[in-house]
């Protein structure tokens, strides 16, 4: 019988080492996306901007923006407050800004160059425990910019594929229209 890969938990999920949250701060465009479950709606032109909220070097306010298939429009999404005081290893609290309810979704940069490529990996099961499996689990590949060159996204599909089981076929290909959306 041969090696079967098993997704990890979070707890066992290895974060960028000497993670830099200053460095990581900006403009990310997702590039490459998984989830474990039915997908019923759709985003192209995703992109994140991440930044301090409130002068505060503990708490994150992620803004978003993204468009429908066939759509002209792009719109916007959240703001996150995320918590980023434990580094690579942060946790999404509210996904409106703290007007919402907590979602406490555990957000780990696995891997990240600061200037062309991030792996992200996140949960947003309810209730979420870092030492089960995670049934709504998010795998992330952004750049810097609406497109990421081979010799950073090759051996990032790779490390998808040999330690989070997910094969190179199952991750989908976010789409940016000619028409950009406005800059976040």
């Amino acid at each position: 019988m041969g090696w079967q890969c098993r997704p990890p938990v979070f707890s066992s999920l290895p974060v960028q080492r000497n993670f830099d949250l200053c460095r990581y701060l900006g403009t990310w465009y997702e590039i490459k996306w998984y989830r474990n479950r039915p997908v019923t709606d759709v985003w192209g032109d995703y992109a994140q901007l991440w930044d301090f909220k409130d002068h505060s070097e503990r708490y994150l306010r992620v803004d978003g923006q993204a468009r429908r298939p066939n759509e002209t429009n792009c719109f916007s999404f959240g703001p996150w407050s995320v918590d980023a005081s434990r580094g690579a290893k942060m946790i999404v609290k509210t996904e409106n800004n703290n007007k919402g309810a907590p979602v406490n979704w555990p957000y780990y940069v696995l891997k990240t160059d600061y200037y062309h490529y991030a792996l992200v990996v996140y949960c947003t099961s309810d209730n979420y425990r870092p030492n089960k499996p995670c049934d709504k689990q998010l795998i992330l590949i952004f750049s810097r910019q609406k497109t990421l060159a081979d010799k950073y996204l090759k051996p990032l599909i790779k490390y998808v594929n040999d330690y989070l089981c997910v094969s190179p076929g199952q991750l989908q290909t976010t789409i940016f229209q000619k028409n950009p959306c406005p800059v976040l």
